[in-house]
């Protein structure tokens, strides 16, 4: 594996001048997703996760961006993946799931995704993260973190501008609001 491709400032431009609605919904997998009035999800630009795209396209509802953060998603479903990805417009990983693919998926996500990188993988941390933090969140003034003086306790970021990295969470719906 060589040097990775980020999304840069022009994909994200991209996938602006490419929307078709001012607004998007993120279309999750519970059960609450299907109550979404499926009118609605044709006339909004869409991003999917997981395996949410699946009832999307059942219902002829192309994806806008197919976004995936979950490694254990690529190594279980692969061919729901590639269908996803294909049947979308965009498609975004995070670095975990490029780092973690195989050889041939590694070459299909450069080829054909967009990657995106996180702050940090674990929520706490020492001394010298939070000085990384403090320094950051100066430098990029879209990146919103709170970093606690405590060793116990938990970094907690947004960013509003994904080409320069995500924060990470438990859920990926926290992901795509960011996105």
């Amino acid at each position: 594996m060589g040097s990775v491709n980020f999304i840069t400032h022009a994909d994200v431009l991209q996938l602006i001048a490419k929307r078709t609605a001012e607004d998007c919904i993120i279309f999750l997998s519970g059960p609450t997703s299907r109550k979404t009035p499926l009118s609605l999800l044709r006339m909004k630009d869409v991003i999917a996760v997981n395996g949410s795209v699946q009832y999307l396209l059942n219902n002829n509802v192309k994806p806008f961006l197919y976004l995936l953060t979950d490694v254990r998603f690529l190594h279980r479903r692969r061919e729901d993946f590639y269908n996803f990805s294909r049947n979308s417009q965009f498609t975004i990983v995070n670095l975990d799931v490029y780092e973690q693919a195989s050889v041939d998926d590694q070459k299909y996500i450069e080829e054909n995704c967009l990657i995106i990188r996180s702050f940090y993988r674990r929520e706490k941390g020492g001394f010298l993260k939070k000085i990384k933090f403090n320094i950051l969140k100066r430098v990029h003034k879209a990146l919103l973190i709170s970093v606690p003086l405590s060793k116990r306790g938990r970094l907690a970021g947004f960013c509003k501008d994904i080409s320069i990295g995500y924060c990470s969470c438990h859920t990926i719906a926290y992901t795509a609001i960011q996105v």
